[in-house]
């Protein structure tokens, strides 16, 4: 009897435990922007599931969204003419840039260059490997000061 009653303490003890971090919740919520495929050049891809889940998600994601800027995973968002397909972090550095209320010239520095040889900037986005992690440094540092 005696086990039971230290098992049902522990229980009752783990209950009122804190809820615990949604960091996976979030990375799934990230890693499904591959399944975008649309992007408007105004709208983006709002009324798409997978867009509203980690826009609607509150500032909480931002560090999620900032370890994909690293993500060459395609998106299902292609583009005939130049036969271009997006990638998870086009994607997530679009969004970002509306997030934090930036624009891409921001991020020059690091490497980024958006052209307008195509109406639609997700198949404009110019930038090295090198240059990703550049912004994921600077997205990450600005993060931090907005936290803090």
């Amino acid at each position: 009897m005696k086990p039971f009653l230290a098992v049902a303490a522990a229980v009752l003890a783990l209950a009122g435990c804190a809820e615990p971090p949604r960091t996976g919740q979030m990375d799934m919520l990230v890693c499904g922007l591959a399944h975008l495929h649309q992007w408007d050049p105004v709208m983006q891809a709002k009324g798409h599931s997978a867009y509203e889940a980690v826009m609607g998600f509150g500032k909480e994601i931002l560090p999620v969204m900032a370890a994909h800027l690293t993500d060459d995973t395609p998106t299902a968002i292609h583009e005939e003419l130049s036969d271009r397909t997006a990638t998870v972090s086009d994607v997530v550095f679009l969004m970002m840039l509306q997030l934090t209320k930036r624009k891409w010239q921001d991020f020059a520095p690091e490497g980024v260059f958006v052209s307008t040889a195509l109406p639609n900037p997700v198949f404009c986005i110019k930038w090295t490997r090198e240059a990703k992690f550049k912004v994921q440094a600077r997205f990450l540092k600005i993060i931090e000061e907005e936290h803090n």
